[in-house]
Formats: C-alpha cells, sequence, structure tokens
C-alpha cells in the first residue's frame, strides 16, 4: 500500500481525520491545521515530533498527543486550547 493507492482502513481513518480537522479548524483563526500522508510507513522517521510510530497521529507544537486511534472534535478543542 502506498499514499497514492492506500487501502480501505487507510482511506477511511484519512477522511475521519481531515474531516475532524476541517470542522475543528473554523473555530481557531491563526491555528495552522495540516496533514500529512505518508508514502511508506518508513516515512515516519521525517515527521517532526512524531515519536511513537502509530498511524494516526496528531501533532501539537511539535508534541505528539496521539498515537493509534482518532479523537473526537472536544478532545481535539481541549488539547488546542490547553497550548493556546
Amino acid at each position: 500500500m502506498t499514499a497514492a493507492h492506500p487501502c480501505s482502513a487507510c482511506q477511511i481513518t484519512g477522511e475521519l481525520l481531515r474531516g475532524l480537522l476541517e470542522k475543528t479548524a473554523g473555530q481557531y483563526e491563526g491555528v495552522d491545521f495540516r496533514t500529512e500522508a505518508l508514502e511508506r510507513p518508513g516515512d515516519c522517521a521525517r515527521v517532526d515530533g512524531l515519536e511513537v510510530e502509530r498511524l494516526p497521529a496528531v501533532i501539537i507544537d511539535g508534541e505528539q498527543v496521539t498515537a493509534g486511534g482518532l479523537l473526537h472534535r472536544r478532545q481535539l478543542a481541549r488539547l488546542i486550547e490547553e497550548r493556546m
């Protein structure tokens, strides 16, 4: 599997994460939200702040706050607000 041809589980997870970020981003002006698709698992080493190589991962201000799970919108909002 590659970023160009992800498995169905990766597609679903990616869409869920992108939707979460889109809904949350509208609440925080000036906060930069982005997603990064890795071409292969070995590319984890090039992601700043990624310490535990379980995906999906959320990194805020260079600190990994999740590994291998999806957050609820309220959880993500709380993590962002704690760092503002």
